[in-house]
């Protein structure tokens, strides 16, 4: 039996092809979750992993919404139990990066990372805390960044938005245990479509690497699975860190 056959999980930002997101809603739907696939940007990406999830045998269920803002946050974890009739597991990875000098970050750049990255986390994990709590195994694990440990010259807003991230996921573990656990996950250098066009990533940095080789989407899902499994029982208010060794806390 696979081991989250019949939970729900909520993975924001599953849409993109080639994606964190859309290899996290694949690994939990192998292990038997049915999934809410939110995207907000990709509406025809996140119909394809709803259909990719559906291959593996469970539900696969899309809600768009903009998860930077509070009313969508509860509109989604609404939806999902409404369709499905259950909750299990929220997986808050919506998001990606946009480089800036700090000279260009406006207020408004300012607050939308803040929102879309710290914001909607802490509300999607608000609206979902009485439904995770029911049959006392509830899961929320935050995607981070090695950019939380480390910092980013062209990244001020986000890398503070992830180390900010981490902190909460402690706060949100002391307050929702024991009936929820709640995690962190910081990939490395990611090998998704959209990252790999960046010209960070060649062959000269992936040799300094110290397994020289870039993190697939998959072995970041691997650690989401984990932390949702049973084997991940004892884990919470914990940081897992799939870089291939890039940065060691």
């Amino acid at each position: 039996m696979r081991c989250l056959e019949g939970r729900v999980a909520v993975v924001t930002g599953a849409g993109r092809s080639g994606s964190i997101g859309r290899a996290i809603a694949v690994g939990l739907a192998m292990e038997g979750a049915n999934i809410v696939v939110n995207d907000f940007l990709c509406p025809e990406d996140a119909k394809a992993t709803a259909q990719t999830v559906r291959k593996k045998g469970v539900g696969g269920h899309v809600v768009l919404a903009d998860v930077s803002k509070v009313s969508e946050c509860r509109r989604v974890i609404d939806q999902a139990v409404s369709h499905f009739g259950r909750l299990d597991i929220l997986v808050n990875n919506a998001g990606s990066p946009k480089q800036q000098k700090v000279s260009e970050i406006t207020e408004d750049n300012w607050d939308s990372i803040l929102d879309l990255f710290l914001k909607g986390p802490f509300f999607l994990s608000q609206a979902a805390e009485p439904h995770l709590s029911i049959h006392g195994h509830g899961r929320i694990i935050n995607i981070a960044s090695e950019q939380a440990y480390i910092g980013h010259p062209l990244l001020a807003h986000y890398t503070a938005a992830k180390a900010g991230l981490r902190t909460l996921t402690k706060s949100l573990a002391l307050a929702m245990a024991p009936e929820i656990t709640v995690n962190t996950v910081c990939p490395g250098p990611t090998a998704s479509e959209r990252f790999m066009q960046g010209p960070e990533y060649t062959d000269e940095v992936r040799e300094q690497i110290p397994l020289k080789r870039w993190v697939q989407p998959e072995d970041v899902a691997a650690s989401v699975v984990f932390l949702s499994s049973p084997g991940g029982n004892c884990y919470t208010g914990q940081t897992l860190d799939p870089n291939c060794g890039t940065v060691m806390p």
